[in-house]
């Protein structure tokens, strides 16, 4: 995978093309061929008015021949950033690059109690990122995920503020509000200090190679990104991992100043953070638990799922037995004294339950319509609850969780929300393409129906004639060292083992039989158990269901289709009598819930995905939108 930019010039040729009136035409083109979809007038506006006053500083610099690479994107996701400079270093020689923010911000002020700021444009007046703090988080994605530049390249950064003026960007002086970015290689400058900011140019950048460099990082390999269980301990217990990017890093910052602003006295306030799949939401609970619980902070992570929840407490245990207590789930907080955590994150919150009341199969709710919510339970349970939720993965008849049920209890109980919405997408490759052609191939996008496929450098994606051409192409991934599941629509009968432990191939495709995942605890036979089925290698040669597969990521992901969702002449049909699931086929919602498990199970991959289904007309339809078939 290699990284690219919507327009790559020297600095001469870009202000030739400015001033030629070209620029916005040919960024436009370059984003409808590798981009697509609606482009934000702000973003243009950027473009016109923020990058010529980098140009200009360049050529007055005398650094015509560096080049530049305009909205620069690597592939571990899908932030661009505004401008990479690549030049040598004047005083080695080695490969020097600066990554520029631009920010046409007249004025800016720092958020009381936070390392965040107030800005124009800011919705609600709510509080952004720092420039700073997010130019410096693209400097440590490149480092961390190009080795080329961290073994042979000088890397920094620089905020490009062209309309406020020196005297306001003191008031956000980066050591002042306690960011922790070295100096040396993170600058902001603003309108009165262009000589200041043009030494910084010619201290960071020299022509020579510029052009020979620019080839070498744009080819050079980009790590791929390592899922959350892989170094969740590490995060927990020890220190960072994970880089944060954009609206990632707003939410984690602003929730360390919820807490700061709580211990000085402030109103309670809920935090929602609200994100499709491949967002961030797990690895930005996992930060902030880590982060929070390091400064001695009370904070506790919750999740209704005992998968999930048991492989994190799995992983971190091995590090710090007592690091596993900072897991738990949602109903463990129903007698929970008020405000007795500082930080409760609630993550996949949309598997929020009526109330913490177990089922009784026999007589429904044992007294259940009498406790309280379970929602209320949580906001209660902490001076900070945090929500992370994705609507789209409401899967099980039960789940509640919604970003308006949130809102509305909080309400209620007189508890202020803020909400943050994360756009930017860090699995399938990176590429939001992917994941919106999947909501649009189930209905759930915003586009009618079913899109063609249209090939991506970063996400592979294949449709099989039969499953077992898929496990063969999935199995191959896991001699390259990648890790791959096979997971399909709850459409089969799911029995119990035989008296020695052996799995029943359930899953019976022509002549194709295989196994769901183990019900069991604990390691059987060689065989993990299912909360360990997305992690363990051996979960490999099980089928894994929506309930072992939602919350977890691996590299390729391989779909089956049951008859329980197939399409027609008219759409998809929906058919619960070929749902084997009784906690979903009797649900009210079922088409609703039945579109939302392919969905989730479709976007569990980080580097690709294969199609199956075991309705004739429907895998026909896979291929007929363009997904390449994979050979027999």
């Amino acid at each position: 995978m290699a990284s690219r930019c919507l327009y790559r010039a020297t600095a001469g040729d870009l202000a030739n093309v400015t001033s030629a009136g070209h620029l916005i035409r040919e960024l436009r083109r370059s984003f409808n061929e590798l981009i697509g979809g609606k482009l934000d007038d702000r973003e243009v506006e950027s473009w016109r008015n923020s990058i010529p006053t980098v140009v200009e500083l360049l050529l007055e610099a005398g650094l015509a021949e560096v080049q530049v690479l305009v909205e620069f994107k690597i592939p571990i996701t899908d932030v661009r950033m505004d401008l990479v400079l690549v030049g040598s270093h004047p005083g080695n020689g080695r490969m020097s690059v600066v990554v520029v923010e631009n920010k046409q911000w007249e004025w800016v002020r720092p958020d009381p109690g936070s390392q965040m700021v107030h800005a124009p444009g800011a919705p609600n007046s709510n509080p952004r990122l720092h420039p700073v703090r997010q130019v410096w988080d693209y400097r440590q994605v490149l480092i961390d995920y190009i080795p080329l530049l961290k073994q042979s390249a000088e890397v920094s950064c620089i905020v490009n503020m062209h309309n406020a003026t020196g005297e306001t960007l003191a008031t956000i002086r980066p050591s002042a509000m306690g960011l922790q970015c070295d100096p040396l290689y993170a600058r902001m400058y603003g309108k009165d200090h262009r000589e200041q900011f043009k030494r910084a140019l010619r201290t960071a950048l020299a022509p020579e190679k510029a052009a020979h460099y620019t080839q070498e990082l744009l080819e050079a390999p980009v790590l791929p990104t390592g899922g959350l269980m892989a170094v969740v301990s590490e995060s927990v217990c020890h220190r960072s991992v994970f880089p944060l990017l954009d609206e990632q890093r707003e939410a984690y910052d602003y929730v360390r100043g919820a807490v700061t602003r709580s211990k000085q006295g402030a109103p309670k306030e809920a935090v929602v953070i609200v994100g499709g799949p491949g967002t961030g939401k797990s690895v930005i609970a996992v930060e902030l638990l880590g982060a929070l619980n390091r400064q001695g902070v009370r904070a506790v992570h919750a999740t209704g799922s005992r998968s999930f929840t048991q492989t994190l407490r799995d992983n971190v245990e091995r590090v710090d037995p007592r690091a596993r207590r900072s897991f738990s789930y949602f109903n463990s907080y129903t007698h929970a004294t008020t405000n007795d955590l500082d930080v409760l994150l609630c993550d996949e919150a949309h598997r929020l339950r009526e109330t913490s009341r177990k089922r009784d199969t026999r007589n429904g709710y044992d007294d259940g319509r009498q406790a309280p919510p379970q929602v209320q339970e949580l906001i209660n349970a902490a001076q900070v609850p945090v929500f992370l939720l994705d609507e789209h993965q409401l899967v099980r008849r039960g789940e509640v969780g919604s970003v308006q049920l949130i809102h509305d209890t909080a309400t209620a109980m007189g508890v202020k929300v803020h909400q943050i919405d994360l756009r930017h997408q860090f699995r399938c490759g990176g590429c939001p393409e992917y994941v919106t052609w999947i909501e649009n191939l189930l209905g759930l996008g915003s586009q009618q129906g079913p899109q063609r496929w249209l090939p991506l450098d970063t996400f592979e994606l294949y449709v099989a004639r039969t499953p077992a051409v898929m496990e063969n192409f999935l199995r191959t991934k896991l001699t390259q060292g990648h890790t791959a599941r096979i997971a399909a629509g709850f459409c089969w009968p799911w029995s119990e083992p035989q008296h020695n432990g052996a799995l029943v191939n359930d899953i019976k495709i022509d002549d194709w039989h295989r196994p769901w995942n183990s019900k069991a605890d604990r390691t059987v036979n060689g065989v993990p158990p299912s909360s360990l089925w997305a992690t363990d290698p051996a979960g490999f040669d099980q089928v894994g269901c929506i309930y072992t597969a939602q919350g977890f990521e691996y590299d390729y992901a391989g779909v089956i289709f049951g008859k329980d969702l197939t399409w027609t002449e008219q759409g998809w049909r929906s058919d619960r009598r070929a749902n084997e699931d009784t906690a979903v086929n009797g649900a009210p919602r079922f088409d609703q819930l039945v579109r939302n498990t392919y969905r989730v199970l479709a976007t569990r991959g980080m580097r690709g995905a294969v199609l199956y289904s075991e309705d004739l007309t429907t895998n026909r339809l896979f291929a007929r939108l363009g997904v390449p078939v994979l050979p027999e």
